[in-house]
């Protein structure tokens, strides 16, 4: 019998087991990356949507108020405090998308990271 053969056999068979192994943990790193980015995105997408709910119902509220009673000087200066904390809360959420795109952009540059970044800036502009 040819061990020689059946060594490099056995040889070549884990050398190529290696090296699929190393290439299916990259692969489940960039599908945990790719998860992840999309939970922070969805996360992301429902705190807009949110604070864009309270900023109408804001603002239904302060027109229904300006138009129907006549505002003194504090409710004027609460509502206009209130108005200032919907716009520092659009800010953040602003924030947070720039936060998302600066980490998508760091990921390991294998392509995948470049079309997470490409299909959050068009929901971006979608929305």
């Amino acid at each position: 019998m040819d061990y020689g053969r059946i060594v490099l056999a056995v040889v070549g068979i884990s050398a190529s087991a290696l090296v699929c192994l190393r290439s299916l943990r990259t692969w489940q790193q960039n599908r945990i990356k790719m998860e992840k980015s999309k939970l922070v995105r969805e996360a992301l997408e429902l705190a807009e949507e949110r604070l864009i709910r309270y900023e109408e119902r804001h603002d239904r509220i302060l027109n229904h108020i300006c138009s129907q009673y006549l505002i003194n000087q504090e409710l004027l200066e609460a509502l206009s405090g209130a108005r200032d904390a919907m716009e520092e809360a659009l800010e953040f959420v602003v924030g947070l998308r720039d936060l998302e795109l600066e980490t998508m952009s760091s990921f390991p540059d294998d392509g995948t990271s470049f079309d997470l970044v490409l299909e959050t800036r068009r929901t971006q502009r979608q929305n």
